[in-house]
């Protein structure tokens, strides 16, 4: 086969964890899969502060926000939504019919926003029938009763079973089983795989030169985040009133407030945060942030699903606060990992500053995550499985 082309359209409304995803498993099957050449298509405006191998490339889409439950609109365009819409419907197929992929690796949205990815698909599926066209599926989406009549409604099970050659579940079976929960029809259920879940893993050497920078001796480290940081701030600004009374704790903490935090929030932080100087390090934003985790003695974060793989993976004593609003995905996810022991996880609301705190140090006196039921194999099955689709002989893919 020549060169491979790999075109991923990554779900962008609201955070950094779809495109972080897309980035790492195009990444992957970068260094794995000969020739290959990855296409990435995002709103993310950050995009390009993340480093990427040789081989990969991004097509800027105009940025949308979600703005509630299946609610967009422009981010930075003074257009109507539906205008945005159409745009960026237009250049999604424009760059298909154009770029001419082999693959089409769609993050975890199968119509797109809004449906704006379906025109696309279905001219792959009648004119460029080569093209396999996968899903990749995060391990949550929402409580059942909301996601199956939605998926009814708008067709979902139709396109999977028509247009999809494969799903690919980027989570563990027997934590949440999708295909029972979302009840996938045996046409749709019959071509999802699950693969593990998709993690980066911080490099020793990585992580060393971050406590270098830090000049991090024995002291614990807090890492606090809030993903993208569009909706952290109450856990942040609660994080900061723990602070306060915790003047005399030992240890630091480095404190992420994400890309997308409002500028007035950002501002309020800061002004609280820096005049603590170096017992508390505060980043906008770091694309490297997982090499901040082998380092962390606590970890104080919101429970998507990036940043609770990969503490997990890390084996990070994790306490989450979950996002409950527009989906309860985050809060799924984290009862169903504490149930097996792997994190400990509290509600917002009700939350005070002095609970906050109790629980911290409640966390630095627990032991670390002993053993690991999930399956971390992701990137290692999705490389495979890609290899299989594409035609390549199975040695040309060994990650």
């Amino acid at each position: 086969m020549a060169a491979i082309r790999l075109l991923f359209y990554s779900h962008d409304t609201f955070g950094l964890g779809h495109f972080r995803r897309s980035l790492t498993i195009a990444s992957h099957l970068r260094r794995h899969l000969p020739d290959a050449s990855a296409l990435i298509m995002t709103g993310l405006e950050s995009a390009y502060a993340f480093e990427t191998p040789s081989g990969i490339d991004f097509v800027k889409l105009p940025a949308v926000k979600k703005v509630g439950p299946d609610a967009y609109r422009s981010r930075h365009l003074r257009i109507s939504f539906n205008r945005v819409r159409r745009l960026r419907e237009t250049l999604i197929k424009a760059v298909a019919k154009s770029y001419d992929p082999h693959m089409l690796i769609v993050d975890n949205v199968p119509r797109g926003v809004d449906g704006e990815l379906v025109p696309t698909i279905e001219f792959l599926r009648a004119y460029r029938p080569r093209t396999k066209v996968v899903l990749t599926l995060r391990d949550i989406l929402d409580e059942p009763a909301r996601i199956v009549p939605l998926w009814r409604e708008w067709g979902v099970y139709d396109l999977l079973a028509r247009c999809y050659d494969q799903i690919w579940v980027v989570g563990w079976k027997p934590l949440f089983d999708p295909t029972a929960q979302y009840e996938f029809p045996p046409a749709v259920a019959g071509k999802t795989k699950f693969c593990g879940y998709v993690v980066q893993h911080a490099s020793p050497d990585a992580a060393a030169a971050v406590r270098r920078e830090l000049g991090l001796g024995d002291q614990p480290l807090t890492l606090v985040s809030a993903g993208g940081g569009g909706d952290g701030y109450p856990l942040l600004r609660l994080y900061a009133d723990a602070l306060e009374l915790s003047a005399t704790d030992p240890g630091r903490s480095a404190v992420f407030l994400g890309p997308d935090m409002p500028p007035l929030e950002r501002n309020d932080l800061k002004q609280r945060l820096l005049p603590l100087g170096r017992r508390v390090l505060v980043y906008d934003f770091r694309p490297d942030m997982v090499s901040f985790l082998p380092l962390a003695s606590v970890t104080v974060s919101m429970a998507g699903y990036n940043t609770v793989a990969e503490l997990v993976a890390h084996r990070r004593r994790a306490l989450v606060v979950p996002r409950v609003y527009p989906r309860r995905e985050q809060w799924l996810r984290a009862r169903a990992l504490e149930r097996l022991g792997l994190l400990r996880s509290i509600e917002l609301e009700g939350l005070t500053p002095a609970g906050l705190l109790e629980a911290i140090r409640a966390g630095l006196d627990r032991a670390p995550p002993s053993r690991l039921p999930l399956d971390f194999g992701g990137l290692r099955r999705i490389t495979q499985r890609a290899a299989r689709l594409l035609g390549l002989a199975p040695q040309a893919a060994s990650g």
